[in-house]
């Protein structure tokens, strides 16, 4: 009998473990609506030791920019150890938009994501427009966004 050894499974459960976070697996449930918050919101869940979510602050800044004007809310959930170093975090990184810590009750809306980063867009009357786990696609949001502010009366 030849013994296998247990390293030779590793490259299959690393790929394993990686398609498991971009799949619905990531939510306890996944939501069609969520409703309570005033018009177009863009829901960003990170984290600051996070790279994707460093990485993808410029884009986020500069849709902020362009979009809060046409009505674009933005909240950013973080999910950071404590408070404190969220609030590092936003002061280092000059996040314009409002991030808020650890809210259960909002993760829970979301069907408590477990991966990072996670982006919600949400149209006026509550409906998910728009669900990504990962780097966001600018092509993708940039073109959700505007079909959510229905974009002909702002122009950014």
């Amino acid at each position: 009998m030849k013994i296998v050894s247990p390293l030779i499974f590793l490259p299959a459960f690393l790929l394993a473990l990686c398609l498991s976070s971009c799949s619905d697996a990531a939510y306890d449930r996944i939501p069609e609506k969520v409703e309570g918050f005033p018009g177009v919101s863009l829901f960003i869940f990170h984290t600051s030791w996070c790279g994707y979510c460093n990485a993808e602050l410029p884009l986020l800044k500069e849709i902020h920019a362009e979009y809060s004007p046409c009505g674009l809310h933005m909240i950013g959930i973080n999910e950071d150890d404590n408070e404190s170093t969220m609030h590092a975090f936003v002061k280092a990184k000059q996040i314009p938009y409002d991030v808020i810590y650890w809210d259960y009750p909002l993760m829970k809306k979301f069907g408590h994501p477990r991966s990072i980063p996670t982006h919600f867009l949400v149209d006026s009357a509550g409906n998910i427009k728009m669900r990504q786990i990962g780097p966001l696609n600018e092509e993708i949001l940039r073109s959700q966004i505007e079909k959510a502010l229905d974009i002909t009366h702002c122009h950014p």
